[in-house]
Formats: structure tokens, sequence, C-alpha cells
């Protein structure tokens, strides 16, 4: 894996960054030109995301034997059943009836969560186990060929690293830590010290590299976002300008400023004064933070932002963190997912707390995805052929660039 860390004194706040340069081999201008057709959407589907780990959850969301939860990946078009079996393992499997093909587990907006020590598909009433195991057939001697020992739910390969669940869908995957690399470590006892605060889902006619783009730099915080969030922004880095980043061979992970005169409204005052300061106050107690996350004790600090090739953004706060996970649905269409954590409540305080985070990200959400609809339309005019992009949209020229390493684009 390649590193390189930019210190405060980079191209991004107007000097020279120590050698090795991260930006060096990165293309600031990006062709447009064939990113919306059928060709390259098959290409990065087989090429880029079936080989791909995904963050996929996190181990609290089954919190005991028996919690499970579905995801619908319209990417592979396949249902994605996880489930903490009565051993405690954490178990992933095909959301198939082996019978007739139906889903075992209704979804709804591509989700569903809860707990029971069987599923049963309501078509013909095949039972399953919570290790997936075929527990039970009506009429079974009306059937010549089952075999109950063999016609299990299909397994899907999941692991769990720091408290993360990440799945795999291809037949022969890179080991997970090859994977994540340097991402592997450092994290101990932050996500698996959060809990689900909130989680939400929308399909959006915007392509999947459109859709990243709005997680993936902070230049636009400064504009969409001046009426949700107007003093992110300090006076000494009133771009918000990154003062730390590690770029890797897939994946990237950098450090957002806060603004030191940030001064919370009233009512996210006293909410955040009841319990753990959420986003966006500023959190100067770093006692609570695993090496990992603001490895290098930045102040002011507002969070890390890590990319995980190719599809998440992970925002890692103090006390709380976000992903947005982009899953491809066709070559204009993708759905995005948005899943909020808190540290562990202790008290009211701490979910009053939570509850204004969620409420506020949500809000600017929202924000983001109309503006992705509107660069699709864009683009889709064919009025351009071309982006320009700033240092600090590094993100960007790495993901294109490597997309279009991997896919064999020119």
């Amino acid at each position: 894996m390649s590193e390189a860390a930019v210190s405060p004194a980079s191209p991004l706040t107007g000097g020279t960054p120590s050698p090795p340069n991260p930006f060096a081999g990165l293309r600031d201008v990006v062709s447009v030109k064939d990113k919306l057709t059928q060709e390259y959407h098959d290409a990065v589907v087989e090429k880029v995301f079936r080989p791909s780990w995904f963050l996929v959850g996190n181990v609290n969301d089954l919190p005991k034997p028996g919690s499970y939860y579905v995801l619908d990946v319209p990417t592979f078009n396949i249902s994605v059943l996880v489930q903490r079996g009565r051993d405690g393992e954490v178990r992933a499997f095909h959301n198939v009836c082996r019978h007739r093909g139906k889903k075992v587990i209704p979804t709804d907006c591509g989700f569903a969560e809860g707990t029971s020590s069987a599923h049963t598909c309501w078509l013909h009433g095949w039972s399953y186990t919570g290790d997936g195991k075929l527990r039970s057939v009506p009429d079974e001697k009306q059937f010549r060929s089952v075999d109950k020992s063999r016609l299990g739910l299909v397994p899907i390969r999941v692991e769990v690293r720091s408290g993360l669940i990440y799945a795999n869908f291809s037949d022969n995957p890179e080991p997970l830590d090859d994977w994540l690399g340097e991402l592997a470590e450092g994290f101990d006892g932050y996500y698996s010290e959060m809990e689900k605060v909130s989680c939400w889902s929308i399909d959006v006619r915007a392509n999947w590299n459109i859709a990243m783009d709005a997680f993936s730099e902070g230049y636009h915080t400064v504009f969409l976002h001046r009426r949700t969030q107007p003093k992110l922004a300090g006076k000494s880095n009133p771009m918000r300008h990154k003062p730390v980043v590690d770029m890797y061979d897939r994946h990237i992970r950098s450090s957002n400023p806060s603004n030191p005169d940030y001064v919370s409204p009233p009512v996210e005052g006293a909410l955040y004064g009841l319990g753990y300061k959420q986003t966006p106050a500023v959190e100067t107690d770093f006692s609570m933070l695993p090496p990992a996350v603001n490895r290098t004790r930045y102040h002011p600090w507002f969070f890390d932002i890590v990319w995980q090739f190719p599809n998440v953004a992970v925002l890692n706060g103090s006390h709380w963190y976000s992903t947005v996970t982009v899953w491809p649905i066709d070559r204009n269409h993708s759905r995005v997912v948005f899943d909020v954590y808190g540290r562990k409540a202790r008290h009211a305080g701490d979910r009053l707390a939570q509850a204004y985070s969620r409420a506020l990200q949500y809000t600017v959400s929202r924000e983001d995805l109309a503006a992705m609809e509107d660069v699709q339309r864009g683009l889709e005019s064919g009025a351009i052929s071309d982006l320009y992009l700033s240092l600090q949209e590094f993100a960007l020229q790495h993901r294109y660039g490597l997309v279009d390493e991997l896919i064999g684009a020119k």
C-alpha cells in the first residue's frame, strides 16, 4: 500500500507538501463522455464492484442471538440476510427460498430487520433456522428429490473487523485484511461502541459516480449547505481545506477542519449540553478516539472521512459516525443509503442529542440528493464533456482514475 500524508503546509492550504506528493499522477481534468454509457456501467459492475468487499453493517445492528437484518443490493439484484446465530456468529445468506425463489423475508424500501430463531417463506411455508439450515418442508413426502441437509439458504461470505461487517459477492475474494490495508487497524473500541440512531435510503436519478462525487469533497459544503450549516468554515480556513490526507492504493482517509469559533444555536447547544456532542458541534476532548481517528490529533478538528473504494464514505466523529453507501442500479440511477450511529446512549440526554443530530443530517442529505440529480441532467445534456477538478476534489480524481484503470478505459 502506498501512503502519503498531507501536512498543513500542503497545496490544499497554499503550500508545498513534503514528498511523496499524494496528488502526483492524479488527473485534474476528467472526461465524462463515456461515464453515462451502458458499456461503462456494465464494466464497472463486473470489474470494480463484483470483486470488492462492501461495508454492510455494524455488529451492534445484531445485538443478540436471532437478531437479523436484510439489505437489498440492486447492483447485483440480490437480497442479503445478515443474522447473528445462537452461537453468536455473524453469518449472511441470500434471502431466497430454495423451493421456488421467493424472498424468505419481505423487504420494505430495500430493508428489513427483526429478531427470530427461524424464518418461514410465506409462499409455501418452507422454514429455515437462524444458521441457514432448511428446518421443515410442509407435505415433504410429496417431494421426490428434496434433501433438507443440502437445501439450506445459500451462504454469502461475511467477515467482521473492528466491529464492522463486510460482505463479498464474488467466488474467490481477496482476503479482507489485504483489501482494507492500513484501514484494517487502529479502530478498536470505536465502531463497536456505537449504536444505530437512524437509517434511510432513496433511489435517485444519478449515475453512481455522480452520487459518490457528492460525498467526496468538502468544497461544496460552504455553498450548498450555507443555510443548514452556515458556520462550518472559520476565518482561518474559509474554504475548509483538509489538513491531513492519507491516500492508499484503493482507499483514502482525511481529517476535516472545524470552525474554532463555532457557537451552537440555542436549541443545539441545549440538547448537546445534555449528552455527547454530535455533529456539527466542536469537540476538543480526543481521549475517547482510537489511534486511526484524527490520527494526528489535529485541532480544530470536525471529523475524519474515509472513502472505502468503490462506494462508501464513512464520516468518523468524536461520538458519532455515519456512512453513505451508493449502489449502482443502472447507468443513470443509484440507491443512496444513509446510516447514522452514535456512541451508546447513557441516558435520555444522549437520546435527545442523537435525535437532533439525526434530523440535521437528514436535512443536509436532502440538499446533496437534489444537487446530484441536477448534475445528472447537466451531463446528459451533452453541453460539457470534461470535469475540471481542484486539489480539494482529490478523492474524485483518485476514484475516476482507479476505475478507468480497473476497467481498462483509455
